[in-house]
């Protein structure tokens, strides 16, 4: 069986140097909890020449993109793909080493409302890399064809992202493979990696604040949303969990569908 490789990969398309001075103090957080890791530090040129030569089918998707953010989310299943390791945002914050989580898994997932793709492990090679890259290119000038989804929100630069390249893209291909089902697949509960964000237990979606069993902090900075989006989520107190808010909409859509086919049937 294989194991998951002890590197860790981050990505500041900007460059190292010029990484906020929050981001770099948590980015040494994840360094010092890995002293016997090697840590792989991806920005903007270094990941497209990644694509050009090791997955040239893709980049004229990848160039298309119409939002950096696009590129940043893609490039980290490629990485994990090729490399295996564990991809970890740049907002994240590490509180104690990973290596307890490891054991014989090839796969280590964080399961919030929906599986996020801010801190995901992997064997390189695993199948669901195969089966993101499909969506990629299914979903690239795509939008949802669910009805009950408001049609400004679909159009929304926030909904776009998170169905085209995000987390709700990520949710969906976890999903229809089945993979959150495999013994070799280590499914973490929201508070191990993302204290304090929407979780979902049982259908409900709850929130959980306590560290006491946290590996890592998602502190979800949200610096991808463009301003006017930053200053909305302010002013409603939304935060920087929008992407979160999105799936849980999108997912209390989709039990009340089911319900209400439950009780047709």
């Amino acid at each position: 069986m294989a194991k998951i490789p002890k590197i860790i990969h981050q990505i500041f398309f900007q460059g190292e140097t010029a990484v906020p001075k929050k981001y770099q103090g948590y980015h040494e957080t994840v360094i010092a909890h890995h002293p016997h890791w090697e840590h792989y530090f991806w920005d903007e040129a270094k990941s497209r020449t990644f694509i050009q030569e090791k997955y040239p089918w893709f980049i004229e998707v990848y160039d298309s993109y119409p939002h950096r953010i696009q590129r940043c989310d893609a490039i980290r299943y490629f990485i994990l793909h090729y490399y295996g390791g564990f991809y970890i945002d740049m907002d994240v914050e590490c509180l104690k080493p990973l290596d307890d989580l490891l054991e014989d898994y090839e796969l280590i997932l964080s399961k919030l409302v929906g599986f996020n793709n801010a801190i995901m492990g992997s064997v390189p090679k695993h199948p669901l890399w195969l089966k993101v890259f499909d969506e990629l290119q299914e979903r690239k000038d795509k939008l949802p064809s669910n009805s009950n989804i408001n049609a400004l929100l679909k159009k929304s630069m926030p909904y776009y992202v998170c169905y085209s390249t995000g987390p709700m893209l990520f949710d969906d291909c976890v999903i229809a493979g089945s993979f959150h089902k495999c013994s070799t697949v280590r499914v973490c509960p929201g508070y191990i990696f993302e204290p304090g964000a929407p979780m979902e237990i049982d259908e409900k979606i709850i929130q959980q604040n306590s560290t006491e069993h946290s590996y890592t902090i998602h502190h979800m900075a949200s610096l991808w949303l463009p301003l006017h989006h930053r200053i909305i989520s302010a002013i409603f107190s939304v935060g920087a969990k929008v992407y979160w808010n999105i799936i849980s909409l999108f997912k209390k859509v989709r039990w009340a569908e089911a319900h209400r086919t439950q009780r047709s049937n």
